[in-house]
């Protein structure tokens, strides 16, 4: 998700419309799209920015993932277009694309719609944004034709973005973060529907972006926890290597990072002979690799107050936290370096 600080520092480098009404099959009204990017002065690009900021920054807004199993193109052009230098010839092809994708599922009770599509700079990475702007089905929109070429004037698209202080729209910014695939900060907002709503226009958003709505910070903790246990258990045989990434694991939970890469765990704290397994492993866990999440270990307290090791008999070695010194495990052996104090249950 976008940090304030990131939204802080957005900059419009350019904007372009097209109109995009409701897909009533064979005799309905066509989508319009632009061939040039919007002209737009400083004062369209400062208030523009401003309320890109303001909606991306409201309760209504929400952190989002590509999901890896959608047949929308948005993901893979916001991959494409972002990862490859600015061209304004790509943002006109690559808008049309997606333009004509809203077009396919904007029926219904799917209002119709004018896409934005902002090609933007925050924090010095490059990133787009997508609005869809909600208007009466029956109001006109006269492109500026030049030739051959069309575009939306801003200005018939100021009452719209710019002077309305309160309404939020369906908004979308991605921001990429790094080379991966999904090294992305993303955030999305609709301003009328909240993200637990079941209906099919709520969910509409969301299926045109190809995203899924992004975890809390505490399943996302416990989720790469319990499944690195799972792992621990069921791919690790060596008791050395085992203890080790055990230790390792509850070292990561407690330290005073506030966020974690799974990537970098396995880097830092793996042994590389094991390290395409537990990655393969935790994928099939749908565990993000290269997304960094905040770290936040509410759902997982309890069980990190104490380390426990379990013989191939069954006996049971509990220690305090961060005591993990008191118990060695050897290949044949646990050892525990402490003298008894009582016995029986407690």
């Amino acid at each position: 998700m976008l940090t304030n600080e990131l939204l802080g520092t957005i900059v419009v480098r350019s904007v372009i419309f097209h109109d995009v009404p409701n897909h009533r099959g064979t005799g309905g009204a066509e989508v319009t799209l632009s061939t040039q990017i919007t002209r737009i002065n400083a004062d369209h690009r400062r208030m523009l920015q401003e309320k890109l900021t303001k909606v991306l920054a409201s309760r209504r807004a929400y952190g989002i993932i590509f999901n890896a199993q959608t047949t929308s193109p948005v993901p893979a052009a916001v991959r494409v277009h972002t990862a490859s230098g600015y061209s304004a010839q790509h943002l006109v092809e690559m808008s049309q694309g997606l333009a004509r994708h809203l077009y396919g599922l904007q029926n219904g009770a799917i209002s119709p719609g004018l896409l934005c599509v902002i090609d933007i700079v925050a924090g010095g990475r490059h990133g787009l944004v997508l609005m869809k702007l909600e208007r009466e089905a029956g109001a006109a929109l006269e492109p500026v034709r030049e030739g051959a070429e069309i575009h939306f004037d801003m200005d018939l698209f100021s009452n719209l973005i710019l002077t309305d202080g309160t309404r939020l729209f369906k908004t979308a910014a991605f921001l990429r973060i790094g080379l991966g695939d999904d090294d992305f900060a993303m955030t999305a907002c609709d301003g009328q529907h909240q993200t637990t709503d079941s209906t099919e226009m709520a969910r509409f958003w969301l299926l045109y972006l190809g995203c899924t709505v992004e975890e809390e910070p505490r399943v996302t903790t416990a989720k790469f926890y319990n499944a690195s246990l799972d792992f621990l258990n069921t791919h690790v045989t060596d008791p050395l290597q085992k203890t080790q990434l055990y230790e390792s694991l509850h070292t990561e939970m407690q330290s005073n990072r506030r966020e974690i890469t799974p990537r970098d765990f396995i880097r830092d704290y793996v042994s590389p002979e094991i390290q395409p397994s537990y990655r393969d492993f935790l994928e099939d866990r749908h565990v993000q690799l290269n997304s960094t999440f905040n770290k936040d270990v509410a759902t997982i307290k309890n069980v990190l107050r104490r380390l426990t090791y379990i013989s191939a008999e069954g006996v049971r070695v509990v220690a305090p936290e961060g005591r993990e010194g008191l118990v060695q495990v050897n290949d044949e052996t646990i050892l525990v370096n402490d003298r008894l104090l009582s016995v029986g249950p407690r």
